[in-house]
């Protein structure tokens, strides 16, 4: 990459980095005790002014302020995208395949369901752009196969495919995302390794094998509180060809008795320093935390733009997933401490 294009990725993400929410505003969105308050909070002393400034606040739909929010993330990724070289923007595409594939299993959820009656997913006209497929396409799909016929040619088809429903049997649309996350992760991967070598190469590869290894973290601790799940359903829904902890310390976990048990063989893992004695009900908030936490290193310290835009992304992430936990906070009348406890900054 040319140093003009990488020095400009770099100073606008810490432009929008240093506009990021602060203690301070949390602490006032918080006393927020409506939608309509909050949204005039964003609206008058954030950066998110510009994204909310035609929102009335009266009224205030919780879907349309979230679809904004999620509009914002891209608009804000957007921004850092045009300033890629033709080389390296396959790499920086790969943030739009994550919402390609969002678009998808949606639209294919809701044509098996048997409650469709033509609802329609909102297709974002600001991914046009940079979209692998024609997504107004989608609009016109009405059963599973239009669907299949739509993604011919694309990297989706051949999945779309395997798990076609057969003889009115339900779509397993769990495996179907999971392997749509296998077609992105490899696709990360591979795009990493070609593009970039040495540390840089190095650093990208261990941001997003870490996301991985978190997820399957995660499900492993879901799957045994609540599900019972013996060892070989668990390692159907895990990404074990990516995992950074041995593979025999993660067979460990996968073969624990229970979610205790995994919990005593986690605090022996790389992650041991992030394991307090406090039960893990919100196990996505301490992995969260761990990914935001590595990525905030990442976005203050590297000089490299693909690993800044990487890691903007994960952090601005987790700043939306913050406002939205707020909203459902609001919606549920939850104390502003039972709210506070769900936030990561």
């Amino acid at each position: 990459m040319s140093s003009f294009s990488s020095n400009a990725i770099l100073a606008k993400a810490r432009s929008m980095y240093s506009h990021r929410l602060t203690e301070q505003n949390y602490e006032e969105l918080l006393k927020r005790r409506s939608i309509n308050d909050l949204v005039s909070y964003l609206k008058s002393d954030t950066a998110y002014h510009h994204i909310l400034s035609e929102l009335k606040e009266t009224n205030i739909h919780r879907g349309q302020l979230e679809a904004l929010l999620n509009k914002e993330i891209f608009l804000r990724l957007d921004r850092l995208m045009r300033y890629a070289s033709k080389k390296e923007l396959e790499f920086y595409r790969l943030a739009v395949t994550e919402l390609e594939i969002q678009l998808i299993l949606t639209k294919a959820r809701l044509i098996v369901s048997d409650m469709y009656t033509g609802y329609e997913i909102e297709i974002p006209e600001y991914l046009n752009k940079y979209a692998s497929f024609q997504l107004y396409g989608l609009l016109g799909v009405n059963d599973y196969d239009g669907l299949i016929q739509l993604m011919k040619g694309t990297k989706y088809y051949h999945t779309l495919v395997k798990y076609k429903p057969e003889d009115d049997q339900p779509l397993n649309s769990n495996m179907l995302e999971l392997d749509f996350k296998h077609i992105y992760y490899q696709e990360y991967t591979d795009t990493v390794k070609r593009l970039f070598k040495g540390k840089k190469g190095k650093d990208l590869l261990t941001m997003i094998n870490t996301s991985i290894e978190l997820q399957n973290i995660t499900k492993i601790y879901r799957l045994k509180k609540y599900f019972n799940a013996t060892p070989e359903q668990i390692r159907e829904t895990l990404f074990l060809e990516h995992t950074r902890i041995p593979k025999s310390m993660m067979n460990e976990m996968i073969e624990a008795k229970d979610a205790s048990e995994f919990l005593k063989k986690l605090a022996q893992s790389p992650y041991k320093l992030y394991i307090d004695d406090n039960e893990f009900v919100y196990i996505e908030y301490y992995t969260e935390k761990i990914k935001y936490n590595l990525a905030k290193r990442f976005m203050r310290f590297s000089t490299d733009s693909a690993l800044v835009f990487m890691t903007y992304k994960i952090v601005y992430q987790i700043e939306i997933d913050n406002l939205k936990h707020i909203i459902e906070g609001l919606r549920y009348g939850e104390s502003p401490n039972q709210i506070e406890a769900m936030l990561i900054y």
